[in-house]
C-alpha cells in the first residue's frame, strides 16, 4: 500500500487499522507503517510522537463512531427507555465485532494508561452515553433499587466483557453457537430484560441482624 497524495494523517490511521486487524495490535509500529505507506520513516512523526499516540488517535476515533452506532441503535429500538438501554449495549457489541480494531485501540492497556485530553473527553462520552441510558431506564422501572453507579458498572462490565468474547479467536471453539448475532441478542435479553426479575436480599444492617438472631435461636 503506497501512499501518493492526500492526508497523510488519516492514510496512517486506516493502516494501523489495517495492520492491527491482520496481525494484531503489538505488530503496529510507526516505523512500519511509512515502510508500508512509502514514505520516510520520519514523516509519521510530524503526527503523532509515538506508538502510543497514534493508538490514542485511532480510540478517539473508535469511541466516536461507538457512540454513535449506540445512539443510532437506541433510536432504532423505539421509546421504551428500558429497550433503548438494551439496544445501548447490544449496539456496542455489534459495533466491536465490525470495527476489531477500533475495539482493540479503545482497551488496549497502552491506550487506557494514556492521558491525553482529547481521548479523556472521548472516553468520558462513551460513560455518558451508557449513564444516561441507565438514568432513563431506572426512571422507567428497571431496578430502581440499585444506586446508579452500579448499574453504570455492571452496564459497562457486561458491554465489554461481551465484545471481549466476540472478539476472541477462541469464541466459536469455546461456545457451540450456529449463529453469533442471535447468541448477543440473548445475552442481552438476560443481562437487561430477566435481571429485573432478580430479587436483591435485604441489605438493611437491622434486618440481616434480625435474621441472624432468628437462626441462632432456632439452632438452640
Amino acid at each position: 500500500m503506497a501512499y501518493h497524495h492526500g492526508n497523510l494523517r488519516e492514510a496512517l490511521l486506516e493502516r494501523a487499522a489495517d495492520v492491527i486487524a491482520e496481525h494484531g495490535i503489538e505488530a503496529l509500529s510507526l516505523r512500519g507503517l511509512a515502510r508500508d505507506l512509502g514514505v520516510s520513516h520520519a514523516a509519521p512523526r510530524a503526527h503523532f510522537s509515538d506508538r502510543k499516540a497514534l493508538l490514542s488517535a485511532l480510540a478517539v476515533e473508535g469511541f466516536r463512531l461507538c457512540v454513535d452506532a449506540m445512539k443510532e441503535g437506541a433510536d432504532a429500538a423505539g421509546p421504551d427507555p428500558v429497550a433503548r438501554y438494551r439496544a445501548l449495549g447490544r449496539s456496542y457489541v455489534a459495533f466491536a465485532r465490525a470495527n476489531p480494531s477500533c475495539f482493540r485501540a479503545i482497551t488496549h492497556p497502552e491506550v487506557q494508561a494514556h492521558g491525553d485530553r482529547v481521548l479523556a473527553g472521548a472516553r468520558a462520552a462513551y460513560y455518558e452515553t451508557l449513564r444516561k441510558g441507565v438514568e432513563a431506564a431506572q426512571a422507567a422501572g428497571w431496578h430502581p433499587e440499585v444506586d446508579t453507579e452500579t448499574l453504570l458498572a455492571f452496564s459497562c462490565a457486561a458491554t465489554m466483557g461481551a465484545a471481549q468474547l466476540v472478539n476472541d479467536g477462541s469464541f466459536d471453539s469455546i461456545f457451540e453457537v450456529e449463529d453469533a448475532e442471535s447468541f448477543m441478542d440473548r445475552l442481552f435479553d438476560l443481562v437487561v430484560l430477566r435481571s429485573e426479575t432478580t430479587a436483591l436480599p435485604d441489605l438493611d444492617p437491622a434486618a440481616q441482624n434480625r435474621e441472624a438472631d432468628t437462626s441462632e435461636r432456632n439452632a438452640s
